[in-house]
């Protein structure tokens, strides 16, 4: 072994040092190689069986609902604030299950409260009666409010049946809106008394669409009402129906080179980070007096550009 050793060396014109590096190294080499033959024999894999797949597959499908368009939703309950998948669909609320509350967008400890109460001999006679369960979010009530499948206030027939629910009925903090007809308002001076005679819009949406609509100066478009936080499709295609925008009223610009950070930021357009991109640019280079200008800040891409550009003047 000696004698093959100092060949080896020769032969390499390795070191002593590097001639037994080399040697260890072959040998790892060696062993996995044939590590590569030995781990299947000594430790099979198992058979692929199809069969635990396709269970697998089944159950997820089974979960998926494809008659209905899942959203989103964060509901906020007090100290809770909880974000769900929400399926909407005709629910009548004296005959679902917790599940299928869940699937509504009901945090499941408040479907378990309603299925308590319904336990209890409650019964919902109405739309609004869904209200008088503790803590239900309001905003919640009102994205359910068009696939509840009960009459929106107490008939004859119904006061005849129930009497001693007659004078539950008479002061409600959330009056229904009768079905009555509604002209067609103009969207940029319209009031909340006005949008909440559209279906599905209560007093928090119809505040959450003006509030939205002073801090963008004014809609230029009656799409942009579907950016308003809470606003159900369905809802936003019922609203469409009654109101237009008139082009003698114009929207509220932004003065772009006087404004302030605080004010650029206001607007629903803008992050914080741009606005205070905008002003430094405009501290260093002077004044904007175009779309140009505004074109050479980097962070500024096409799409939030081509949203601003109606709501900024230059003067």
């Amino acid at each position: 072994m000696r004698k093959q050793y100092v060949r080896l060396q020769q032969f390499l014109g390795f070191t002593r040092k590097e001639t037994n590096g080399f040697l260890i190294l072959s040998g790892l080499m060696l062993l996995a190689i044939l590590a590569m033959f030995l781990i299947p024999v000594l430790w099979p894999a198992s058979t692929y069986n199809p069969v635990t797949d396709k269970r697998q597959l089944d159950s997820l499908v089974a979960l998926l609902d494809t008659t209905t368009q899942p959203v989103f939703q964060r509901v906020d309950t007090k100290q809770k604030e909880i974000v769900i998948a929400q399926k909407l669909f005709n629910f009548n609320p004296n005959t679902i299950s917790v599940t299928q509350w869940q699937q509504l967008g009901v945090p499941e400890f408040l479907a378990t409260r309603i299925s308590k109460y319904k336990n209890k001999g409650g019964i919902f006679h109405i739309k609004s009666d869904l209200k008088k369960i503790y803590d239900f979010p309001p905003i919640l009530y009102e994205q359910l409010y068009p696939y509840i499948q009960l009459p929106e206030s107490m008939d004859r027939k119904m006061v005849e049946r129930f009497p001693e629910k007659k004078n539950d009925y008479k002061t409600d903090r959330y009056p229904i809106k009768k079905e009555t007809a509604i002209a067609r308002f103009d969207l940029n001076m319209a009031d909340t008394n006005q949008l909440k005679a559209i279906k599905g819009i209560g007093p928090a949406l119809s505040k959450r669409i003006i509030k939205y609509r002073d801090a963008l100066g004014g809609f230029r478009a009656l799409e942009q009402v579907r950016e308003v936080y809470g606003l159900d499709s369905l809802v936003v295609h019922e609203l469409l129906k009654y109101v237009y925008l008139s082009e003698r009223i114009p929207v509220k610009t932004l003065r772009i080179n006087t404004a302030s950070v605080e004010e650029i930021d206001a607007h629903p357009y803008i992050s914080p980070k741009l606005a205070k991109i905008i002003v430094a640019y405009r501290q260093q280079h002077g004044a904007y007096h175009s779309v140009a200008d505004l074109e050479k800040i980097k962070i500024l891409d096409q799409t939030t550009l081509q949203k601003i550009i109606p709501y900024v003047s230059f003067d």
